[in-house]
C-alpha cells in the first residue's frame, strides 16, 4: 500500500457541495440577471455541468478519486500517483466535452429552435447522464 497517499476526507467535497446548491439557489432566488441571457433551463444546466467541470479538476489536483462512485479509498491508495491522475484527467476531458456539447446547443441553436425551459433542462441532464455513462467505463 502507499503510504504517501493523503488521509481520507471528504471536507473540499461538501464544500463544493455546498456551493453548487448556494449558486442554484442564488440563481434561482434572484441572481438571474447575474448570469447570460440564454434561458434559466440552459443556465442552470450549464452551472451545473461546470461545477462537474470544477469538481474533476479538484480530483485531478487533490488526487482524490475515491469521491468517485465506485471507487474506493482503499483501491485509490493502492493505484498510485500516475494512475489516479489518469483516471481524474479522463473524467474531466469527459465532462468538459459534454460542456462544450452543451454550450454548442446553447448558443448554436439559439436562433433556430424554440426556447423551451423542459427542452433545455432534458438536455442538460441528457449531457450529463451521457458524460456520466461514459466515465464510468474509465477504470482506475
Amino acid at each position: 500500500m502507499n503510504t504517501q497517499y493523503q488521509k481520507k476526507t471528504y471536507t473540499l467535497f461538501w464544500i463544493w457541495l455546498a456551493m453548487l446548491v448556494a449558486v442554484c439557489l442564488f440563481y434561482m432566488y434572484g441572481g438571474r440577471q447575474y448570469f447570460p441571457v440564454i434561458g434559466s433551463g440552459k443556465n442552470l444546466g450549464l452551472i451545473v455541468l461546470v461545477f462537474l467541470d470544477i469538481l474533476f479538476i479538484m480530483i485531478l489536483a487533490t488526487q482524490s478519486v475515491y469521491w468517485v462512485s465506485g471507487v474506493t479509498y482503499e483501491k485509490a491508495a493502492v493505484a498510485g500517483a500516475h494512475a489516479r491522475r489518469r483516471f481524474a484527467l479522463w473524467h474531466l476531458v469527459i465532462f468538459l466535452v459534454a460542456t462544450v456539447l452543451f454550450l454548442i446547443y446553447c448558443f448554436g441553436m439559439k436562433g433556430i429552435l424554440v426556447p423551451d425551459r423542459t427542452r433545455d433542462a432534458l438536455v442538460a441532464g441528457g449531457m450529463v447522464c451521457a458524460a456520466g455513462i461514459v466515465s464510468s467505463r474509465v477504470r482506475l
